[in-house]
């Protein structure tokens, strides 16, 4: 046999090898897809793992595969995957924040906290940073909470949301004085959210204010 036809042979072959591999990776990643749709994740958990291990590189059949862990609950195994994506593409924004979103839905904690500052290191974004304030609230970590709602707010005073946010932040502390009276302030700028009106009731009850708690209580009952 000349070399000629011995590689025309291994090349041969190995069109039959990538031919197979991809088109069981399409069958796996259809019928995994499926199930996932459906909602099926015990059922859509092996086909995902095959296509998956034959083509880790794709995204899409990662994703499912790491949110049908975490659907059946396999938090370990979840974020085992998700360390695994992340040693691949560790530099992309988009792909941290997905990262940060999927490790702090599973309590990995100090993972997300990881991701989304990646993110921020890379480009600012207002949405990312209260998370990650959530993830530092997530481990107690008051101090670096508390300095991260300052850059928060020295962008946006007045914005209500991010003052609800901040007295979160402070209660988280202790510091429920202090709660108490920016919780007042934004209620009295006509911050309307009941989860607000609750939450100072309970930081005055923290207090041992308990009658201007129950007036509080009584008037978000009254709302309803």
């Amino acid at each position: 046999m000349s070399v000629w036809t011995v590689v025309a042979v291994l090349i041969v072959a190995a069109t039959c090898l990538v031919f197979d591999k991809t088109h069981a990776f399409y069958k796996f990643s259809s019928v995994g897809g499926r199930y996932f749709s459906e909602g099926r994740y015990t059922s859509a958990l092996p086909y995902l793992l095959a296509a998956y291990r034959t083509n880790p590189q794709d995204k899409t059949v990662t994703w499912k595969l790491v949110w049908t862990y975490q659907h059946l609950g396999r938090e370990g195994e979840a974020r085992r995957l998700l360390q695994e994506i992340d040693s691949k593409s560790p530099a992309d924004p988009k792909e941290s924040e997905s990262l940060g979103d999927l490790a702090y839905s599973t309590k990995a904690y100090a993972m997300a906290q990881r991701y989304y500052e990646r993110v921020l290191i890379k480009q600012p974004s207002t949405v990312v940073r209260k998370k990650y304030v959530d993830t530092l609230l997530a481990q107690k970590k008051y101090e670096d909470a508390i300095n991260q709602m300052g850059i928060l707010l020295s962008g946006s005073p007045n914005d209500p949301d991010l003052r609800f946010q901040h007295a979160q932040v402070i209660a988280a502390t202790g510091d429920h004085e202090r709660a108490v009276r920016e919780l007042q302030a934004l209620l009295d700028d006509g911050f309307t959210k009941k989860e607000a009106k609750i939450m100072l009731a309970d930081e005055l009850r923290a207090l041992g204010h308990d009658e201007e708690a129950i007036k509080v209580y009584q008037g978000v009952t009254d709302e309803k």
